[in-house]
């Protein structure tokens, strides 16, 4: 066995694919209302931070409603590295969206500037959906992401695209 398997494990497209499913709906039952789909860059950041062990059991012990400030502020570790595990696990998360749209468990639609992705049906099928930290972690993130402007999101976080 590989000394990195549940690393490889984490980063599969299948498994990204449902938790980028869970950023769309919980953002876009959030935001219900100007761009209620989130962009790419979101699914990006989203990424960069899902698989973080150390963000995810963070975001994991919220509460959905107290906002990526309040995470940072209490843990400012989390956005350490952000910038290079965002780079790094980019192409994941455009194999996740591929994986997501061909499965029909979400769509793209095309705005303005970058694609956005919404997610198809308000629970994923009884045959990948899982309770998993991660799950938790990313139905919170896509809430918080929904609550502020994505700039304000990016400066917060201190990434660049």
């Amino acid at each position: 066995m590989r000394s990195n398997h549940e690393e490889l494990i984490l980063r599969n497209p299948a498994f990204g694919a449902c938790a980028l499913w869970q950023v769309a709906r919980s953002f876009t039952d959030k935001r219900s209302g100007q761009s209620p789909s989130p962009s790419l860059l979101h699914f990006a950041i989203s990424t960069a931070m899902l698989f973080h062990e150390a963000t995810v059991t963070k975001i994991y012990r919220m509460n959905l409603e107290s906002g990526l400030l309040k995470a940072v502020v209490e843990e400012p570790e989390l956005v350490a590295g952000l910038q290079r595990r965002l780079e790094k696990s980019f192409p994941t998360c455009l194999l996740a969206l591929q994986l997501a749209v061909s499965a029909e468990i979400m769509t793209r639609s095309s705005g303005s500037g970058l694609p956005a992705f919404s997610a198809v049906g308000s629970t994923l099928p009884a045959g990948i959906r899982h309770s998993t930290p991660t799950n938790a972690a990313a139905k919170r993130l896509g809430n918080w992401l929904a609550m502020e402007d994505l700039e304000i999101v990016r400066a917060r976080l201190g990434i660049r695209f």
